[in-house]
């Protein structure tokens, strides 16, 4: 346990002094009268249409979600698993080491009484279909983009980690029986391991991927995760219109949604401040728009983003009575 929590204090410091040398980066070449004139172009009524925007991605997130947990689907409330992807995402911007992955299967293990592997099992698959869709943006990208060293390798670095992932679950539901019958083997040969029940969780985290079973499942699955992908996108272009910012938009749209979401892997200050705003000024800077004004749309969207889901991410804690360093001590020691 003290090594877990060492590990997140550096984890968090790394992410903070990289948020305090990006933001000090940014700040650097951009005037302070020509931020300001670029933020007061802002069309309110954009703003406002961005953030609903990011509602409903949410609302086709957790419907997604939902879907992933087919043939276990029926009577699952939408209202839970909304109040936990906040939570999760919430801790996710507040803490480091993507943990709140975890905390959104133990709450819905918790709430709806059921497996939490079988929940984490289907955080899996949505991690995969995310994975598959931002490779897809960024070859599109690549096909109409000069291609820079940094966007190439971070692009590699994500085709290496959705193969892994796409590896994990090809063996889960192609060679389950197997898997779960080395499983039991160790757990007998090893007593030790054996009282902490290997085969049945392995079991319980195998079914969270039995809705890529089904052909019209998988169907649904691929609609509905273009649906949040192109949902995030037009919160993109909701906010590049509303800032009058001069570029081609569907195409900086979907440029920022790449480049923010291969940036936000790594160890991030809280709130993503200062790597969010200085990723959107890369973006916007390849498509030749000026500093201040790239920089803006930064602040406006990391307004637009990040703080409605702090905000109900807390409130939702607060109505499970529940504190952030409370729930992420008791995934821990679930």
């Amino acid at each position: 346990m003290r090594g877990e929590v060492v590990l997140r204090r550096a984890s968090l410091g790394v992410g903070l002094g990289l948020g305090l040398l990006l933001l000090v980066l940014a700040l650097r070449s951009v005037e302070p009268a020509a931020l300001v004139r670029a933020l007061a172009l802002t069309n309110p009524w954009f703003v406002l249409l961005a953030l609903l925007s990011v509602g409903a991605t949410i609302a086709a997130k957790a419907l997604r979600w939902r879907l992933l947990f087919y043939p276990k689907n029926e009577n699952l409330p939408l209202g839970s698993l909304v109040s936990a992807l906040l939570i999760g995402q919430t801790i996710n911007l507040l803490l480091p080491a993507r943990l709140g992955e975890f905390a959104r299967a133990y709450l819905v293990g918790e709430t709806e009484e059921r497996q939490k592997l079988l929940a984490l099992g289907t955080i899996v698959v949505e991690k995969l279909l995310d994975g598959l869709a931002l490779l897809l943006l960024l070859g599109l990208l690549f096909l109409v983009l000069p291609v820079r060293d940094w966007l190439r390798v971070s692009g590699a670095l994500a085709a290496l980690a959705t193969a892994a992932l796409l590896a994990v679950v090809l063996l889960l539901t192609g060679q389950r029986q197997r898997i779960l019958g080395i499983s039991d083997r160790l757990g007998r040969r090893v007593p030790r391991l054996g009282r902490l029940r290997p085969k049945a969780h392995v079991a319980s985290l195998a079914d969270g991927l039995s809705s890529l079973q089904s052909t019209g499942v998988r169907a649904r699955l691929i609609c509905w995760t273009a649906g949040v992908w192109l949902l995030a996108a037009a919160t993109n272009w909701l906010v590049l219109v509303g800032m009058q910012v001069r570029v081609p938009v569907v195409l900086a749209s979907l440029l920022v949604l790449v480049v923010v979401h291969l940036g936000l892997v790594v160890p991030s200050s809280p709130a993503r401040i200062g790597v969010f705003h200085y990723l959107c000024l890369l973006s916007l800077s390849m498509l030749g728009v000026e500093e201040a004004q790239a920089l803006a749309y930064g602040i406006v969207l990391h307004f637009v983003v990040v703080l409605p889901v702090l905000v109900a991410g807390l409130a939702c804690l607060w109505r499970e009575n529940l504190t952030l360093y409370r729930l992420v001590a008791e995934v821990d020691t679930d």
